[in-house]
C-alpha cells in the first residue's frame, strides 16, 4: 500500500531537520509545546516527547544529543487516546536545562514558576528560527491532506493543512508566526482543540515550500496540475453535451412536427421551400440549425423561420 500524502511529508522532513543550534533549539520547542509532556514527581521535573513511530524518535534524540550529553529513552507506548506513540524521555537530569532552552517554563532559581503560554518569543527571533519552530509544529500536530490520486492509500476530495493546538493564545501566536513567514491561515474550533488551517491549494505550496518539502511540493504541483486538467477537458466536455442536449431537443420538435404532417396527409401539399425544408431535417436528424441551414444554402434566420412555419402548422392543424 502507498504512503499518504501526510506521511510522505513527515518523511521527507526528517530529512531536512535543523542543524544550528539555534534553530534546534526553536525546533525542540515547538515539538515539546506540540506533543510534549512535562512529568512532575517528588519536585522533579522529566520532559518526555511523544512522536508517531521509531523513526521520529531516533531523529528527536539525535537533536537532542548535540544539544545534552545524555543517553535518552525511547520505548513505543500506548498513548491516552489508546493510540501506539513512540516516547523520548529527557533525563531528569538535564530535564530543568531542557524545560528553560525551550521556554517552557518560567524558572526562578530551582524554582518553576509557571507554563510559558503561546510560542516563547526569545526562541523565534529570525526567520531561520520561526521556520524551524514551524518545523516542530507540523511534526508534531500537523497534518496535509490532498485529493486522492490512484497512488494514495486514503480517499480525499480537497486540499487541507492544518495544525491542532491546544489553546486561544497559542494559536494567535502560531498565526502570527506564520504569517510572519507569509503564509495566511484561518482558525476554527474543533472539539476542545484550535485549528490553525489553510485550505487554498496555492497556499498548501507555500506551506510545503517554508518547510523545505520539495519532493512534496512537486508531487503537489502535479496533482494540481493534473486535475486542473481534468477539470477542464470535463467543462469542455459538458458544454459540448449541453449543445447536443439543445440540437437533439430542437431536431425532435421538428422530426415530431413533420411525422404529425405525414399523418395528417398534409406533407405532400406543403409549399416546396418548406417540403424542402422537411425533407432536409428528416434526413439530417443530428445536424445544427447552422449545418442544416448550410445544408440547404439559406441564412439560419430564414431556417429558422421554415422551421417554426411547420411546427405552427403541424399543431393548427
Amino acid at each position: 500500500m502507498q504512503k499518504s500524502f501526510k506521511d510522505s511529508a513527515r518523511e521527507e522532513l526528517l530529512g531536512v531537520l535543523p542543524k544550528k543550534r539555534e534553530e534546534i533549539v526553536a525546533f525542540l520547542s515547538a515539538l515539546a509545546k506540540s506533543c510534549g509532556s512535562i512529568e512532575i514527581a517528588k519536585k522533579r521535573y522529566n520532559l518526555c516527547f511523544w512522536l508517531a513511530d521509531y523513526d521520529e524518535g531516533l531523529k528527536v534524540v539525535e537533536l537532542l544529543k548535540t544539544l545534552y550529553p545524555a543517553d535518552f529513552e525511547l520505548s513505543l507506548d500506548k498513548t491516552k487516546t489508546g493510540a501506539e506513540a513512540c516516547s523520548v524521555q529527557v533525563p531528569s537530569g538535564f530535564s530543568k536545562q531542557a524545560i528553560e532552552d525551550f521556554g517552557l517554563m518560567k524558572i526562578n532559581v530551582d524554582e518553576y514558576l509557571a507554563f510559558v503560554e503561546g510560542i516563547p518569543q526569545d526562541v523565534v527571533t529570525t526567520i531561520a528560527t520561526k521556520v524551524a519552530y514551524f518545523k516542530g509544529l507540523f511534526l508534531g500536530c500537523g497534518s496535509v491532506y490532498v485529493p486522492s490520486t490512484s497512488d494514495q492509500s486514503e480517499k480525499r476530495d480537497g486540499y487541507h493543512f492544518e495544525l491542532q493546538l491546544d489553546d486561544d493564545l497559542f494559536a494567535d501566536d502560531v498565526m502570527e508566526l506564520l504569517s510572519d513567514l507569509r503564509i495566511n491561515t484561518r482558525m476554527s474550533d474543533r472539539g476542545e482543540h484550535k485549528l490553525v488551517y489553510v485550505k487554498d491549494k496555492d497556499e498548501i505550496v507555500k506551506v510545503l515550500a517554508t518547510l523545505d518539502l520539495a519532493d512534496c511540493v512537486l508531487k503537489l504541483r502535479s496533482i494540481i496540475d493534473e486535475r486542473e486538467t481534468a477539470n477542464s477537458l470535463n467543462r469542455v466536455i459538458i458544454c459540448e453535451t449541453a449543445n447536443l442536449d439543445k440540437t437533439f431537443t430542437a431536431a425532435s420538435k421538428h422530426l415530431l412536427a413533420i411525422g404529425e404532417l405525414r399523418n395528417k396527409d398534409m406533407f405532400d401539399s406543403l409549399p416546396a421551400q418548406l417540403k424542402e425544408t422537411a425533407d432536409a431535417r428528416a434526413d439530417h436528424p443530428e445536424a445544427s440549425l447552422s449545418e442544416l441551414a448550410e445544408i440547404l444554402g439559406v441564412s439560419k434566420s430564414c431556417l429558422n423561420h421554415r422551421l417554426r412555419k411547420i411546427v405552427e402548422m403541424a399543431n393548427l392543424n
